[in-house]
């Protein structure tokens, strides 16, 4: 049995991106169906979220490797889109300490912002300092790391002074970056890794809040992982062991949900997901099964808010 595209998404935009996701909710949901369907979900799933003001990201397995939760949180970070969101922190900072930004949304040299509210350059600064201190140092849902990161970022920002830690920090956040002394003007002591993978993505799901987006809207497209070795014949392949790894990637997401405040992960998947007799199948990594599970079920139908459905359209 399958619930109707239009009533899932009726039901996803009144009970998720309408509401509970911008409001600090998270959620998981997979999503079974046909490609067209499935493409068709996606289009109008990133439709109602970018109305509701969330960050929308779009990524597919068969060309980003999914297979531990570091990868997911350099994934994300290289999505968003993060001269925008710093700009409307520090612009936040500003207005909020009780001076004026004269060009909204666009950057503003130190000195030009001065100039524009009658202070002195280096009064600005120590004010400045404080405002990083009470507003980002000081915010317990944030690493530490991720902290020192923030700030090292906006302080870039606001002056312009510091464009290769700035620039090494972004590496950072990607996963890109060769070696940590590069970071550590910014105080940040360790990659992300599998240690501190949960608590950073913890992290930057408070701090694209706190940038003026409601959430993000992740559509994670998994199809390849059903698909065997000769049927995958471009990007990336994976053999059943790192499906698996992708499997425990989503338990990991699915059972910290609530600490990932405004995160929306739909993760888009074919019937060929759910074949009983396929070593790729969800059903074959239990600890992701009976999560996922319909357990609820009206009489004669599916569950259009179960965390896994079959939608047709």
């Amino acid at each position: 049995m399958t619930v109707a595209l239009d009533e899932w998404l009726g039901v996803m935009e009144r009970e998720y991106t309408g509401s509970f996701i911008p409001e600090g909710g998270g959620a998981v949901r997979i999503v079974v169906a046909p490609p067209r369907t499935l493409d068709l979900a996606a289009a109008r799933l990133r439709q109602q979220a970018a109305h509701a003001g969330l960050q929308v990201i779009a990524l597919d397995v068969a060309e980003t490797r999914l297979h531990m939760l570091q990868t997911l949180f350099f994934a994300i970070a290289g999505a968003l889109p993060w001269q925008t969101m710093l700009q409307r922190r520090i612009e936040a900072l500003v207005t909020d300490g009780g001076y004026r930004w004269p060009v909204p949304g666009r950057r503003v040299a130190l000195a030009a912002l001065a100039d524009a509210n009658e202070i002195a350059v280096h009064l600005l600064r120590r004010d400045l300092a404080h405002w990083l201190t009470s507003n980002v140092w000081h915010d317990a849902a944030l690493a530490q790391d991720f902290r020192s990161a923030m700030i090292a970022l906006l302080e870039a920002q606001m002056t312009g002074e510091t464009d290769a830690l700035r620039d090494a920090v972004f590496e950072w956040l990607r996963g890109e970056l060769r070696t940590i002394t590069r970071v550590k003007p910014a105080q940040i002591g360790a990659r992300i890794g599998r240690y501190n993978a949960r608590a950073m993505l913890m992290s930057l799901c408070h701090w694209v809040r706190d940038c003026g987006q409601g959430g993000i809207l992740l559509v994670l497209d998994i199809r390849r992982l059903h698909q065997a070795k000769g049927a995958a014949t471009d990007g990336l392949y994976y053999s059943p062991a790192a499906v698996m790894d992708c499997y425990e990637v989503l338990r990991q997401v699915i059972d910290d949900t609530e600490h990932f405040p405004g995160l929306f992960l739909v993760a888009l998947a074919e019937p060929a997901a759910l074949t009983e007799d396929s070593p790729r199948a969800i059903g074959k990594y239990t600890a992701l099964q009976m999560r996922v599970v319909d357990d609820v079920r009206p009489h004669g139908r599916d569950n259009p808010l179960a965390p896994l459905v079959r939608v047709a359209a």
